[in-house]
């Protein structure tokens, strides 16, 4: 929710008549768009974006052109129907020399034929719309607003133009074509016979009689158009300084010429002029606002029929835009035009108010808007501001900050405790002041004071600031106050009493408050609240059926006010909740940037519309963290992913995507091979003042709103899939090969960015290296299905660059067979790990450490197939030979050992399992880490082991120690979680609490269904264990549909004589003989 004054700047262009000299205003608009194109080509590349190759079309920059006579024409070109300026160019060459080169035959005032002039335009319009009678008039919102002058033949005098306009007016011409506007503004007398339009037949000539510089008449007609827009710019064109216009004598066969129409014709070169002197003076203290452009020297000759001279015209215009004056001027209108925010507001400009000269206070003193009528919500926050503004605090001054996202609704929020202060008579006086810039900021506050005080800010500050004896409780609202170039402090009174309220996106500001009970951060609504705004402004009802669609709406939305707000107006105008949240699952980026339906309930602009203005503020280094954060997860940002990055070796050989990181981590605080954090800091920092992150000082991260994610996101275009690859590498570069307790730690925390930075990437695009150290952290996080993409890319890659036998090549196959294994995939596991095992003795030798790992991973798989001998023989050989090799504490030693005691507890033999794991568990914890991953697991192992021994007191402990562990450190949905939740289960089963056992074994059943699919084995084993429990609880029937069920599975998945198979199928035989079955 934001006003009219987050708008950007309007930009206004005016263009003059002057028959073929119009050339030379099209040439100049032409330089502009190229540089225009220039300026956001550096920043396209600054970005990694593809450069435009096609000037940007002047439509697509400015929101009103007005022109006059041939200035009219080319604004239709290029503002009704949207052309280029080379298209425009062209079309208006075409123009003039069809109309100019014949002149009319016989005696007469008019030389040209108005009927070529018709057929000229009919045909232009034809060509860019289809028809050539297309009308005038366009509807919507999201359009370059156009107008042509023109004057009614039949009332010279009032020398008041006649406007042709393409949007709604109460002066609009209905029914007028795009072509009889043409001929209205261009209809001069002793060239062109007048036109009739309408159904009165009102005869209309050329506008430049009273209007040839248009630049005043685009002025007033923006601010009946857009009357709380701030100016950006104005640009007038001129078409060369000529002298005064003479007049032949007019032809005794023709009507004589009025007086006033020669008169208006003679006027026209002084016109021009006058108008810009009148301009210049208006905006005497607003510099950098308006721009003249107009060729001084060497058109005077160049008569308005002249089509011939048209080189001549090219010729002058080059030659005035190369002179250094003018390029200064050029330079700096393209700066502007670059520019988001306006200066003043067209009210503030071009209608000031001057002061009642007497005691009483300002006439232009401005009042707060109330808050729109749908608003809802936001109970807390506005109980806080009513609290702290009620209290007593001695010799001190009340200063409360709203802060954050554009568009999370903190104006609204003010306008509301306004409103309710109003009612209530909480302040003797409320002040509100634009606090968008420097300049709204003095001419609000300097008209705060009566006339008296002095028409000054420091005047109005001084003013309030002599209040207290009078006991006078006044409210200072300064509302959107986001600009960090600003200080605001310096327009706050100096005293110790009075109230103060700021609204801002700029978080440095609440340094302002006085502690935490006096700044609010506006952020999401509730969701309740969100799903009534919703349904308030769509109108449909509040069914169950539409409560339940708005409450997966707001879901979507993030419960983001703005977003809610413009969702609930596209959904009143033009949809219905069910179509909506369809379509916001498909087109979420178009929705989010409409703006045809703004106006809504007086709400601002469309979403992205609101970030935008603050992006266009951001450094390079700015833009580019904040296109990164884009692609990380939104929350659980940390520095240290850069600075590991940025202090790694660089070992890619992917020498492009490796040089672009470099680029990237260089803009955010890459020195050399040392890292500047304060760089850092200052980058994010930069994001911070504008809201667009927010730190979380507890986790020492930073987090980013899902909906600025995908706004950020989709300012990169095709070029995201780009920044994904650098952002993988970077990840994947802050990763390191060791495996200590504090790195598995670290690759814990990057699951969730390594998960949304793959998102819709193939994994053939990647580097080898990227990819399996990004299948490392899914490997770790338990997303084997997510990993196992990524490691055949890296095993085909291998393959085929290194070849098979290569120790990469065989790593990586040995990694994709784990992720098999891991999947409950044993049989696919199997071959790769034979192959894998015997290449790797032949290759690198049988007591190499990586052959040593491949035979024990071979072990395991055996193991988990129920082949418990082939396992044993494996595990024993490779257990020694570690030992002899590695040493006895080596982690890959301490893997095998566990290995070996696992096998030996499925062969029942459960006290030699006991004595392996003792050991190895208290020399894990000593060498890894009581937390590491591998620990906990072996801490469950003896906890299981215990439990066969029916130690269930024992296994508990460990278990229940292991349950809460594994949620910490690994997450609750991780597959080692599971398992330990699992076994705690089974413990609770044995001792016969069943009712506990039930609780987890739903719990474990349903999320292994969730995270390793219903088929596999381990989630077999927890159906097959709920099953048990539901039989001792005397639930059968339950039981017998559960145990049927996994035992059809079972026999599928993993054969009909696999140990578990047959467990099963005893089991389902004891349920049966129990109740008597068969």
């Amino acid at each position: 929710m934001s006003s009219e004054a987050e708008h950007p700047g309007l930009k206004l262009l005016a263009l003059d008549g002057g028959g073929i000299r119009g050339l030379s205003e099209l040439l100049m608009i032409k330089e502009v768009m190229h540089r225009l194109m220039l300026e956001e080509n550096k920043k396209r590349k600054t970005l990694g974006l593809a450069p435009l190759d096609t000037l940007p079309k002047p439509c697509d920059h400015f929101d009103l052109i007005g022109g006059t006579s041939t200035g009219g024409i080319i604004a239709l070109m290029l503002g009704r129907l949207r052309m280029d300026v080379d298209t425009a160019i062209m079309c208006y060459d075409h123009l003039a020399k069809e109309v100019f080169s014949e002149v009319k035959r016989g005696l007469g005032d008019r030389k040209f034929k108005a009927s070529k002039l018709e057929e000229v335009i009919k045909c232009t319009v034809a060509e860019m719309t289809g028809d050539s009678e297309t009308p005038l008039l366009e509807h919507g919102e999201d359009f370059c607003r156009t107008f042509v002058c023109a004057r009614n033949a039949q009332n010279m005098n009032a020398n008041i133009p006649v406007l042709f306009r393409t949007y709604d007016s109460h002066e609009t011409h209905t029914g007028c074509k795009i072509w009889e506007a043409a001929r209205a503004t261009s209809a001069a007398p002793t060239f062109f016979k007048r036109i009739e339009i309408g159904r009165g037949q009102q005869h209309f000539i050329d506008g430049g009689l009273g209007s040839n510089n248009p630049s005043k008449v685009v002025l007033d007609e923006a601010k009946k158009v857009f009357p709380n827009r701030q100016i950006g710019c104005i640009v007038s064109i001129g078409t060369g300084q000529v002298g005064t216009i003479s007049i032949d004598r007019p032809g005794f066969l023709q009507h004589l010429i009025p007086t006033d129409v020669i008169e208006a014709l003679q006027g026209i070169a002084t016109d021009c002029e006058a108008k810009h002197e009148e301009m210049l003076a208006l905006f005497d203290n607003s510099p950098n606002t308006y721009f003249r452009l107009n060729v001084d020297q060497g058109m005077q000759n160049i008569k308005l029929s002249e089509w011939e001279k048209l080189s001549n015209v090219e010729a002058h215009t080059a030659q005035y835009m190369r002179r250094k004056e003018v390029e200064k001027t050029l330079t700096l209108l393209v700066n502007v035009m670059g520019t988001h925010r306006g200066q003043l507001t067209i009210e503030q400009l071009i209608s000031p108010k001057p002061p009642i000269q007497s005691t009483g206070y300002m006439e232009d003193r401005k009042h707060c808007p109330p808050p729109v009528l749908s608003f809802t919500g936001r109970n807390d926050i506005l109980q806080k501001m009513y609290s702290y503004f009620d209290d007593d605090r001695g010799s001190a001054q009340h200063i409360f900050v709203l802060h954050g996202l554009g568009g999370a609704g903190k104006s609204q929020l003010a306008f509301k405790f306004v409103h309710d202060s109003q009612a209530n008579h909480r302040f003797s006086e409320i002040f509100y002041i634009d606090a968008t810039n420097e300049q709204t900021l003095e001419i609000d506050l300097q008209a705060v004071a009566p006339a008296a005080a002095g028409k000054s800010a420091q005047a109005s500050r001084q003013w309030l600031a002599g209040r207290q004896a009078e006991q006078k409780e006044w409210l200072l609202f300064f509302d959107n106050a986001d600009d960090v170039e600003v200080d605001i402090s310096k327009f706050f009174p100096r005293c110790t009493f009075g109230n103060i309220l700021i609204t801002t996106r700029n978080q440095d500001l609440c340094l302002h408050a006085r502690d935490e009970d006096t700044v609010s951060k506006v952020s999401n609504m509730i969701a309740e609240d969100a799903k009534d705004l919703l349904l308030r402004l769509a109108g449909e009802g509040r069914s169950n059926q539409q409560e339940k669609l708005a409450g997966a709406i707001v879901k979507e939305l993030n419960c983001f006010a703005l977003a809610v707000a413009q969702a609930g107006g596209y959904i009143h105008t033009r949809s219905n909740l069910r179509e909506y949240l369809e379509l916001y699952q498909n087109h979420r980026d178009r929705l989010l940037r409409r703006t045809e339906i703004q106006g809504l309930d007086q709400y601002g602009r469309a979403v992205y519309a609101t970030w935008d203005l603050s992006y266009g503020k951001l450094s390079s280094a700015g833009q580019t963290l904040l296109q990164i954060c884009s692609i990380l997860h939104h929350e659980g940002i940390s520095e240290h992913i850069f600075q590991k990055a940025a202090t790694a070796p660089q070992d890619f050989d992917d020498s492009d995507v490796s040089k672009e990181v470099t680029l990237l981590l260089n803009q955010l605080g890459k020195r050399d091979e040392e890292w500047d954090s304060l760089a850092f800091r200052e980058v994010m920092g930069e994001l911070e003042s504008y809201s667009l992150i927010e730190r979380d000082r507890q986790a020492a991260s930073y987090a980013i709103h899902p909906l600025v994610q995908h706004w950020s996101g989709a300012t990169m275009g095709t070029n995201k899939y780009a920044m994904q690859k650098c952002v993988l590498t970077i990840i994947s570069s802050s990763i390191t090969g060791s495996f200590k307790d504090e790195d598995y730690k670290y690759r814990q925390k990057l699951l969730l960015h390594a998960a949304r930075s793959t998102h819709s990437l193939n994994p053939d695009q990647l580097n080898p290296l990227v990819a399996a150290r990004i299948a490392l952290v899914y490997g770790e996080g338990g997303r084997w299905n997510d990993a196992e993409p990524l490691l055949v890319a890296v095993m085909e890659t291998h393959k085929r660059v290194l070849g098979k036998e290569h120790p990469e090549t065989l790593m990586s196959i040995n990694n994709l067979a784990l992720t098999y294994r891991n999947q409950g995939r044993w049989n696919d596991a199997e071959p790769l790990q034979v192959a894998v095992m015997e290449t790797s003795k032949r290759v690198l030798g049988e007591d190499h450490p990586s052959t040593l790992t491949r035979i024990a991973n071979l072990a395991s798989t055996y193991s988990d197939q129920g082949r418990w001998k082939d396992a044993e023989a494996l595990g024993v050989a490779v257990m020694e030979t570690s030992k002899r090799v590695l040493g006895e504490e080596h982690p890959d030693t301490l893997t095998s050992i566990a290995n070996l005691a696992s096998t030996y507890h499925y062969q029942g033999r459960w006290n030699d399992a006991e004595v392996l794991e003792v050991a190895v568990v208290e020399t894990s914890k000593r060498v890894l880490g009581e937390e590491h991953p591998d620990t906990l697991t072996r801490i469950g192992n003896l906890a299981l082991t215990y439990w066969n021994q029916g130690r269930w007191n024992d296994a508990e402990v460990l278990e229940v120690a292991v349950v809460e562990t594994s949620k910490c450190v690994l997450g609750e949905e991780h597959p080692d979680t599971l398992a330990s939740i699992a076994n705690l289960a089974s413990t609770y089963w044995n001792q016969g609490r069943w009712n506990d056992a039930e609780v987890l074994e739903v719990v474990v059943m349903e999320a292994s269904k969730r995270v390793l699919g219903e088929e596999h084995p381990n989630t077999l084993t927890r159906i097959g264990n709920l099953a048990l429990t539901y039989w001792n609880q005397g639930r059968w029937n339950d039981a017998e549909a559960l145990q049927v069920a996994v035992i059809e599975t079972s026999k599928r998945v993993l054969g009909e004589e696999h140990p578990d198979t047959l467990t099963r199928i005893t089991n389902l035989a004891s349920m049966y003989q129990n109740q008597g079955g068969t």
